[in-house]
């Protein structure tokens, strides 16, 4: 008997399953409010003050078309400048209110609003209110000012102009390859827009987002539309040359790549900026970064042949960073001094130290030795850390390595940075491409002190602050010697030789007589490395 009254529950089912699916309203699938398909002036964009239309397109389903639509116009309190209404059909259709209906041409620049009121035959209602702005701007865009900031400027800023709707443009600038952004404020305050992934549209990027880094360079013209936050970057100029690109391939690359491609400015000469080049070296230009119609030289005579033998650098050429210059019609090239391998100059530059980021205010570090350099300073973990200079400028500017600790690196690098404020001694060693940053502290040692030769007794840092290299004591001293060093070990010491006031490492013993002092030690990369005892 149960089994019987399970067996009619479930054929029971069935019966009311199949009568539900016959009565399904197909039709109240496509039964939806009205919605807004398009409208202008759009929601938070701007318009140019003068002569523009209002325009709404509408939109609803099937079994319950379009009936009518309101319009209002309203300022920023609220009041209502204009209203229009129209009688709508179908399941698309819109409503267009000429600048003449409204006296567009009268308004002020200013914010407005659009009351937007549209129903269906079957009385269902979409009531909406949007934004939007009067703007003194020659063309409607959806920002008052843009401007293009990167390495290619110091990541200052340079200005774009608007060119027609939505477009702004800025031509005749020279990108560098580095990374660059737009933005529409001069010091960041608002938006900004990068381009990570080099596909021409930009992506909102505000604070701190990834930059655009797609190699661009030369003499461009730069055009965005802050609308589509599509973007174009094309030649400035129209460059006559022979080939279509120019490559150098060699035994540093194991001839083939795009690591050393050449730029045209000018019809028929191609350059490239930096290689490092040493003696031995054997290459040859190619239109191709993996072959093609390549260029060597038969003589060599600095005057290229097509398919012709490798160019081999001599035993006496120089080790070092070169530009290479190329004509593709002459088919003559040549080589241009850049910089050393490593720095015959090194300086110190970062929001972490008294310099700053400027380079013209870098500090120049100690040379200890050729490749060797070496300074004490105050650092601060605020500031976005440090890095070296070869010159004072940015070009072939080091860094930290990111991948292996203690190592220099001169492209893609890091900035150095410090885990707490305080005085420092950097070492950069450019023979073996190693640095290394150590918390420096001073005391004196000898058999004239208060602990003899087996215990320093510890100098105070004068003032905790960028760019502060002193130190001092006040000690009572006994007749004898004594030397300065550095975190109470003699891995660093410095004496006086020439009983002159100036420090060497390593030097003699200084001699003093019993008194009491104020002994200061400092240790200034430009001033040098002085004490006095008084």
């Amino acid at each position: 008997m149960k089994k019987l009254i399970n067996l009619l529950f479930v054929a029971s089912a069935l019966i009311v399953f199949t009568a539900c699916q016959e009565e399904i309203d197909v039709d109240a699938l496509t039964d939806f409010a009205p919605g807004i398909a398009y409208q202008s002036p759009a929601e938070g964009g701007k318009v140019v003050q003068g002569n523009f239309d209002i325009r709404v397109d509408v939109a609803d389903g099937a079994s319950s078309p379009l009936a009518s639509i309101t319009v209002e116009l309203l300022n920023a309190n609220g009041d209502v400048l204009h209203t229009a209404d129209k009688g709508l059909s179908g399941t698309r259709d819109s409503i267009i209110v000429a600048a003449s209906e409204f006296s567009a041409s009268s308004l002020e620049v200013g914010t407005y609003s659009l009351h937007i009121m549209v129903t269906d035959s079957k009385g269902q209602m979409t009531d909406v209110t949007s934004g939007f702005e009067i703007s003194k701007l020659p063309f409607a865009a959806n920002n008052d000012e843009m401007y293009i900031a990167g390495s290619l400027n110091g990541w200052s800023w340079d200005s774009l102009e608007l060119v027609s709707d939505y477009t702004w443009e800025i031509k005749n600038i020279e990108m560098d390859g580095g990374e660059w952004k737009f933005k529409n404020t001069k010091d960041w305050t608002d938006a900004d827009w990068g381009d990570s992934d080099c596909n021409g549209v930009m992506e909102v990027t505000t604070g701190g987002g990834a930059n655009t880094n797609c190699g661009y360079s030369g003499l461009v013209n730069v055009r965005f539309n802050d609308q589509t936050l599509q973007y174009t970057i094309e030649p400035a100029v129209t460059i006559v040359t022979n080939v279509s690109s120019l490559f150098l391939l060699g035994s540093f690359n194991d001839f083939q790549g795009t690591a050393y491609e050449f730029t045209s400015s000018e019809d028929h000469v191609w350059v490239l900026g930096e290689v490092e080049l040493k003696a031995g070296d054997s290459f040859r230009f190619s239109e191709g970064a993996f072959g093609g119609t390549s260029f060597g030289d038969n003589e060599p005579d600095s005057i290229a042949d097509m398919s012709a033998p490798n160019i081999v650098l001599g035993n006496d050429f120089p080790d070092a960073i070169y530009s290479i210059t190329f004509n593709d019609e002459t088919l003559e090239y040549s080589f241009t001094f850049v910089r050393n391998l490593f720095p015959t100059e090194l300086f110190l530059v970062g929001g972490s130290t008294v310099a700053g980021w400027d380079p013209a205010s870098s500090v120049q570090f100690v040379s200890t030795g050729e490749g060797y350099f070496e300074m004490y300073t105050y650092l601060t973990v605020d500031g976005d850390g440090f890095k070296f200079l070869q010159e004072r400028d940015w070009a072939g500017d080091w860094g930290a390595d990111g991948s292996n600790e203690g190592s220099l690196l001169q492209e893609g690098e890091n900035n150095f940075t410090v885990a707490e404020d305080g005085f420092y001694r950097i070492n950069a060693n450019f023979i073996d491409g190693t640095y290394s940053i150590t918390a420096s502290n001073w005391g004196i040692i000898g058999d004239a002190t208060p602990g003899g030769w087996d215990a320093d007794t510890d100098m105070t840092l004068v003032a905790a602050e960028r760019g502060n290299y002193s130190w001092t004591l006040d000690v009572t001293l006994t007749d004898g010697e004594i030397k300065f060093r550095e975190n109470d070990g003699w891995d660093v010491n410095f004496g006086d030789s020439g009983a002159d006031g100036t420090l060497e490492a390593g030097a003699d013993n200084i001699a003093v007589s019993a008194g009491s002092y104020t002994i200061t030690l400092v240790l200034d990369p430009v001033n040098g490395y002085t004490y006095t005892i008084q």
